[in-house]
């Protein structure tokens, strides 16, 4: 368990903190403790994608940490496992991400990280951390890039609001540089991907999800790591996490990204 973590529980421990609080801390910590971070280049021959969470899901040890002959059941069971998807949810993701792999790749039956870096297929212009095709690699996070997500919002967390205003802002700065427009299907796909944020690392508001927020710090600590940002207060959802609180993300990102695109063509 990490030092700045047991600082923490023992901090709360000793101002008479919640037990239930202190107990989620403590078993949150021992449960990725089981799971340690090995980032990939300690890793001989690993493969990596443009996709910070399934990058993280390695480096943790949830997908093989090499990053290579993943299978379908392999992806569902990391997604139930570290981040409490409803299993339905789960085998949803794995196939939207091999579906769009194309064939016949997408009827292997195991996968490389790598494999996910295809362009115009499961990787696209315009992403949130990474640059363009045209302008380098696409594998690699970028922190700048980040930085920027993080100053869309003008609170402490991410949010609907801000997530659709960095699509659209995105998108934008894309087209400036010469790379051509998304279509529509990839500016959709593109609004799932960035849900994800505030699906995994949002808090409250379950029945409002214009206010679940994802701490910056998280953000932040994850996106640039690749590392689940427990020593910064994430804890894996104690509810499981469902397509119909996806949905819900995905529609309000939506509705804030058509506002900022329209307002600015």
């Amino acid at each position: 368990m990490h030092i700045l973590l047991l600082s923490v529980i023992s901090f709360l421990s000793a101002t008479n903190a919640s037990p239930q609080v202190v107990n989620l801390l403590r078993d949150n910590a021992n449960f990725y403790d089981m799971h340690q971070w090995i980032p990939a280049f300690q890793i001989p021959r690993s493969s990596r994608s443009p996709c910070p969470m399934l990058n993280t899901l390695a480096n943790h040890g949830f997908l093989p940490r090499d990053g290579r002959n993943i299978t379908k059941d392999d992806f569902n069971n990391a997604q139930v496992s570290a981040l409490n998807f409803d299993p339905s949810l789960a085998s949803g993701t794995t196939n939207a991400m091999v579906a769009k792999l194309g064939s016949p790749e997408n009827g292997s039956i195991a996968f490389d990280l790598s494999d996910f870096a295809s362009h115009n297929h499961t990787e696209h212009d315009a992403s949130l951390t990474r640059l363009d095709i045209i302008q380098g690699s696409i594998i690699d996070t970028q922190p700048s890039m980040v930085d920027f997500l993080l100053a869309d919002s003008n609170t402490q967390d991410l949010n609907t609001s801000s997530i659709g205003y960095s699509r659209a802002r995105r998108e934008a700065e894309s087209v400036a540089i010469g790379s051509p427009m998304l279509s529509e299907a990839f500016t959709a796909f593109a609004q799932l991907e960035a849900s994800f944020i505030l699906l995994v690392f949002g808090i409250g508001a379950v029945n409002n999800t214009d206010a679940r927020g994802a701490p910056k710090a998280q953000v932040h600590y994850w996106l640039n790591n690749e590392r689940f940002p427990t020593d910064h207060g994430y804890v894996r959802s104690q509810t499981v996490l469902t397509s119909d609180l996806q949905r819900s993300l995905i529609g309000g990102i939506k509705r804030f990204h058509d506002e900022y695109a329209g307002s600015n063509s």
